[in-house]
């Protein structure tokens, strides 16, 4: 593509926009490029100049959203206050709330499928991407648990805390339809954000309680064993 044809700012966006829609809609061997192009209103070489090829395209399109996710996603550090932390957390992780619901329910199909029928994008999402992030939030669990080790039950922690923000994009059709208002709208975003920092912040410290009262039996037979 020459200097002169090159497309107009925004081309990119439209041409992801489309794709998820359409790969969404059609599974990527069902996908036209040049219906994706047409729909983007864009020249089919957009393709190439962008992307490098459909594979590309559809790696951008799986991809980007959630790279946007983790871009926002504060560090694993268990010395900040906790309701602070989580907040920076817990909205990363909604940021999808804030596409509009069109762009919402596209990728929520997409991923849909992925899930049904991983393909190698998903495949480096999560062992590139996601599974970093896991571990980071382990780590940092582990820390305020004052654990030697990371166990079993913190990964179950960990899981609970990403799947309720998960969850809230993942379902908003369905949770919509019982409670219109519940993940979309005007307020919606902020409206979760607060419920799940408190509904996190009370998991962490149900863990932490219920470890202690776990240790406490173990203590006092140390402590009758020596006397």
């Amino acid at each position: 593509m020459s200097a002169s044809e090159t497309p107009k700012p925004g081309a990119r966006e439209r041409m992801l926009r489309e794709a998820t829609r359409i790969f969404a809609s059609k599974g990527f061997d069902k996908a036209s490029t040049r219906e994706i192009c047409q729909a983007a209103g864009v020249n089919i070489a957009s393709i190439h100049y962008y992307f490098g090829d459909k594979q590309g395209l559809y790696r951008e399109a799986l991809i980007q959203p959630m790279l946007e996710v983790l871009a926002h996603m504060p560090a694993p550090e268990a010395k900040r206050p906790l309701s602070e932390w989580l907040h920076d957390f817990f909205g990363a992780l909604l940021l999808p709330l804030r596409m509009a619901d069109s762009d919402l329910a596209h990728l929520m199909r997409l991923m849909g499928r992925e899930m049904m029928e991983p393909s190698a994008v998903y495949d480096e999402l999560c062992s590139r991407h996601i599974a970093p992030l896991h571990e980071g939030l382990v780590e940092m669990l582990r820390q305020r648990c004052g654990l030697a080790q990371a166990d079993m039950g913190l990964q179950h922690l960990a899981h609970a805390l990403t799947a309720m923000a998960h969850d809230y994009w993942m379902s908003s059709d369905f949770m919509e339809s019982l409670s219109p208002g519940v993940a979309r709208g005007p307020g919606a975003y902020e409206r979760v954000l607060a419920r799940l920092v408190a509904y996190g912040q009370a998991l962490i410290e149900c863990e932490i309680a219920l470890r202690q009262r776990a240790d406490a039996p173990a203590s006092k037979t140390r402590k009758s064993a020596k006397s």
